[in-house]
């Protein structure tokens, strides 16, 4: 049972990094928080919109050291809530890809706690969007898979599966893991020279862009270590340059002039 005597948490995607790309739902209700439990964010120039009377507790994590367990962030939520007011969860890019959004949902309504959901721009569609690539293209790809590199339990995906698809696949986290990870995909039948980007820090400053192949990528040809985080990357053939590559940037300089 819902108890409408306590306050309310509005999950919201803070979306990849630049403070402009949160959605106008999501910064309105940012603005009008009396407490913001937050994620460490790819770009911290979002929190410059919250009200200096609003109370911020971080819970993110560091170069993969935890500050909060999650039970601790389940907890934290239905503390706060139960001191009334609006309460916002911002979370990095979308709340319910790879955001453990089901689980902060479930302890609010095992604890009777109001919530809602707002979206935010993941990760894969906004370096698409920044590398001028779509994730699907007729005749090129029909479906888009997000996964991770590394599953929680140690088990591994079906990548058999996934290259039977011919979806284009992104992959998040687990960035370390990626020559392994190319080789997997090659022995499960993909192709060799299928291309794959490598992008970080999307839609920020200092953000980066390698375009290589499974093999490359497999063979060591990169070094996967040296590119900055928050890292994504994108297999298929969808990623391969268009012939309009280059007039993105001759755009984006003529807005910036």
């Amino acid at each position: 049972m819902v108890n409408f005597d306590i306050g309310r948490v509005a999950f919201v995607g803070a979306g990849p990094g630049a403070p402009d790309l949160i959605t106008v739902r999501g910064l309105r209700l940012l603005q009008q928080a009396d407490v913001v439990i937050h994620d460490a964010l790819p770009g911290d120039a979002l929190l410059a919109e919250v009200p200096a009377s609003t109370k911020l507790v971080a819970v993110g994590k560091r170069c993969g050291v935890h500050s909060m367990t999650q039970d601790e962030i389940n907890a934290v939520l239905v503390r706060e809530a139960r001191q009334g007011g609006l309460i916002v969860r911002l979370k990095g890019g979308d709340p319910g890809v790879f955001g453990r959004l089901g689980e902060e949902m479930d302890h609010l309504a095992a604890h009777g706690i109001p919530f809602e959901v707002v979206p935010g721009v993941t990760a894969a569609t906004a370096a698409g969007a920044d590398a001028a690539f779509p994730l699907t293209h007729r005749g090129k790809a029909a479906s888009v898979t997000f996964l991770t590199g590394h599953c929680a339990d140690g088990t591994d995906q079906n990548w058999k599966a996934h290259v039977e698809t011919g979806a284009t696949l992104c992959l998040y986290m687990g960035a370390k893991s990626l020559p392994s990870v190319a080789t997997k995909l090659i022995a499960a039948g993909a192709k060799a020279d299928l291309p794959i980007r490598l992008l970080s820090k999307v839609s920020q400053e200092g953000s980066t862009d390698v375009l290589t192949t499974l093999v490359g990528l497999a063979s060591g040809k990169v070094d996967v270590a040296a590119l900055p985080t928050p890292l994504i990357a994108v297999v298929g053939a969808v990623v391969a340059p268009p012939r309009h590559a280059g007039l993105m940037g001759r755009i984006a300089a003529f807005a910036q002039a």
